[in-house]
């Protein structure tokens, strides 16, 4: 069985955050207050979303049984539009809730989605270009803000993913994490994209960051890591997680594909065939990795 631990859609593109408001132009691009245009996806997946039913297709031709749902401001949250995906869809997809905690009704928006629409995961990115630190450059995972945020997860068996950005933004740390898995022993963590490393390179310093909050409850997503240098099937990615397997366990890591984003330079396929292609896990490993882990983490009853 294959999952893709990190994906996303959208119904209408419509982010509001750090670069103001985007307005969909159609055919996959967004245009930016100051004029800029951006690619989201290639024109042939879709023009002003990416809809449920395109990744579905996508899925099937490549030979991916499930998706795991996720959310970002940098394209607007679709909190009602991924709920109603999960129940027309719920053997192929699971989906998770993502809200702005410095909002009045924070927690009343965390209430719903948990208990209304049956959200089980909720995502914070809290990156600067894409996410929740170019809103509020104050954020910390350790602010009183977030306390009532970690309480109810914990009480409610709610799967935390959190996605730092790259190196350089002001949360791209792993301390606060680890100081939070402390005060909430209960509580399960995803740390999205394993640091980004494709940003600036594989190195010490960042697996010596991640082991600093590796275990029980910590998991790995390593969607999104390949840098734009390397070729097929990226050696050096492949050689960073193949010390991340044996640092934290092939039982921690999913693979992810980070969609539609990474359309753009990369086939589908590619995105998962590549860790197979690389030699360097053994069957047992990507079992785990391709889907055996998210199956466990993110589709299994929950444990409340």
């Amino acid at each position: 069985m294959i999952i893709d631990a990190h994906a996303h859609i959208y119904e209408t593109l419509r982010p509001c955050g750090p670069r103001g408001e985007g307005r969909a132009l159609g055919g996959g691009l967004l245009q930016w207050p100051d004029g800029a245009v951006e690619r989201f996806f290639p024109r042939r997946y879709g023009d002003r979303g990416f809809l449920a039913e395109t990744l579905l297709t996508l899925m099937r031709e490549n030979a991916v049984d499930k998706a795991v749902l996720l959310q970002a401001p940098n394209y607007g949250f679709q909190n009602t539009y991924v709920a109603e995906v999960v129940k027309t869809y719920p053997d192929k997809f699971v989906g998770a809730c993502a809200f702005d905690p410095y909002a009045r009704q924070a927690m009343e928006l965390f209430r719903h989605f948990t208990d209304e629409l049956n959200y089980r995961i909720v995502k914070f990115e809290i990156s600067e270009r894409w996410g929740l630190s170019g809103i509020h450059p104050e954020l910390s995972l350790t602010s009183p803000r977030f306390d009532p945020v970690w309480e109810w997860a914990q009480r409610r068996g709610v799967t935390v993913v959190v996605d730092t950005g790259p190196r350089g933004d002001v949360n791209w740390r792993t301390d606060t994490i680890a100081q939070v898995m402390r005060c909430y022993p209960g509580l399960r963590m995803v740390v999205a994209h394993a640091l980004f490393p494709c940003a600036d390179g594989c190195n010490d310093m960042r697996l010596r960051m991640l082991e600093a909050v590796a275990g029980a409850n910590c998991y790995f997503d390593v969607s999104n890591l390949v840098s734009g240098d390397e070729e097929y099937p990226y050696p050096g990615s492949q050689a960073y997680l193949r010390r991340l397997v044996d640092l934290a366990g092939a039982d921690h890591m999913m693979w992810g594909s980070d969609l539609p984003g990474t359309l753009c330079r990369s086939d589908y396929r590619a995105l998962y065939s590549c860790l197979a292609d690389s030699g360097v896990f053994s069957a047992p490993e990507l079992a785990r990795i391709l889907g055996g882990t998210a199956e466990k983490l993110y589709f299994a009853p929950p444990q409340v």
